[in-house]
């Protein structure tokens, strides 16, 4: 990237990240008025002239399977000619990966251009509001791309939770869809299925048309009694072997997709980074971003269908989880166990000598490049080295394989290697 391109970008991206000193309340660390955060969330879409507006949004929540239903929806409406944008929630490597159109990141440029273009629509905001959060200017950053680029669809993931996330500021939605719900932001969002089903179902529209793969009965109920109130239709998806490509499939026949492009779709070679993603081989290295029980326990099922002599566990993992539930089933599959942390200055990590305290190891480490780096050392060409608990630590190993340069660059995540 030229050096003065670099600079700007990193200008930017600086930029969005210092917003987090405007503010004492943290919305992810369970601080503030979740209500006061939606309220300026539409406040400040409002500012920028409600671009959400321009195109059809399909809005997913869950616990589990976002990502990977965001992008079946994404790839299938490609495949029927549609100019679609995403919003993923996090990002692994890259910010930039977080806004794609057509499976191209926003450009380094075009990133740079909007962030100058919102800085007054943010200080507006804080003259009449307040500090609009980093993750609400993302938003911001997502919808007037799409504008620009005169999407057809967007699709967006939500960040946490549903009801009170900055992506259900937007005016309206064809699909509300929620796959599996389980535990996870308990601090957030509550301590039981129901509670936390409350809020995923928040994203459900008057009127509108839902689609659920949720399979606990007391997320269902709430999701059936938020449908009658707001006299919403609802389409379950019965258990089945892939619930992700299920409710893709049936959102795209909502849509009037034929089969053949729903099949093309479901097919692509186009794949999200840290989902059981294959860095190398001899030894095998895979990095999985599951950081919650439901994910990680569908994650020890899915190493069954891969051969390896021993497995390699590096492993972080955000505060306020309980590390018991989270790692009880992968566990049983480890036979080393390497503790770390993830470098993400912004959310607070389970120190690594608790982790390893919590899973009986002596083998912590500082840096998570240390922890990568003895795992090599010491696995043999037929051990599996598996890298999970955290989309963080992934992204800071992932690098190890594909430079940020190349993937922002490029404008997409698997560089040379489709």
């Amino acid at each position: 990237m030229d050096i003065k391109l670099c600079k700007q970008y990193l200008a930017a991206e600086a930029y969005l990240d210092s917003l987090a000193n405007l503010t004492e309340t943290n919305f992810f660390a369970g601080t503030s008025d979740p209500d006061h955060h939606f309220k300026r969330a539409r406040h400040l879409l409002k500012l920028a002239g409600n671009p959400d507006k321009s195109f059809k949004i399909i809005h997913v929540a869950g616990t589990s399977g976002k990502g990977s239903t965001c992008n079946y929806i994404y790839q299938i409406l490609q495949k029927a000619g549609f100019k679609t944008g995403a919003h993923f929630s996090p990002f692994v490597s890259v910010a930039t990966e977080k806004i794609q159109v057509n499976n191209k990141f926003i450009s380094a440029g075009e990133f740079i251009e909007l962030v100058e273009h919102i800085k007054p629509i943010i200080d507006k905001c804080v003259k009449t509001f307040d500090a609009p959060s980093y993750f609400e200017c993302w938003i911001l950053l997502a919808l007037l791309y799409f504008k620009k680029q005169k999407c057809d669809f967007a699709i967006l993931e939500t960040g946490c939770g549903g009801k009170y996330d900055a992506t259900n500021a937007v005016s309206k939605t064809v699909a509300s869809v929620i796959t599996n719900i389980g535990f996870d932001h308990m601090h957030i969002l509550g301590n039981t299925i129901p509670e936390i089903a409350e809020q995923k179902a928040g994203i459900i529209r008057k009127n509108g048309k839902v689609f659920t793969a949720a399979l606990r009965k007391n997320a269902l109920a709430v999701i059936k009694k938020v449908c009658k109130e707001k006299n919403a239709e609802l389409i379950q998806i019965k258990k089945t072997t892939d619930p992700n490509k299920a409710l893709a499939t049936a959102v795209a026949r909502y849509l009037k997709i034929n089969d053949k492009n729903i099949e093309r779709g479901l097919n692509s070679k186009i794949k999200l980074p840290a989902r059981f993603e294959i860095m190398q081989k001899n030894p095998l290295v895979i990095i999985d971003g599951a950081h919650n029980p439901d994910k990680l326990d569908y994650l020890a099922k899915k190493l069954e269908q891969i051969e390896y002599k021993k497995m390699h566990l590096v492993c972080a993992l955000t505060s306020q989880k309980n590390i018991g539930d989270c790692f009880k089933n992968i566990l049983k599959k480890a036979d080393f166990i390497y503790c770390t942390r993830f470098l993400n200055p912004f959310r607070k990590c389970t120190p690594p000598q608790i982790l390893a305290k919590k899973l009986k190891t002596n083998s912590w480490f500082i840096d998570p490049n240390d922890a990568l780096k003895t795992a090599l050392k010491k696995a043999n060409k037929n051990d599996l080295i598996l890298i999970t608990g955290s989309f963080f630590l992934c992204g800071d190993l992932r690098e190890n394989w594909i430079s940020k340069e190349a993937q922002i660059e490029g404008r997409r995540s698997f560089i040379g290697r489709d």
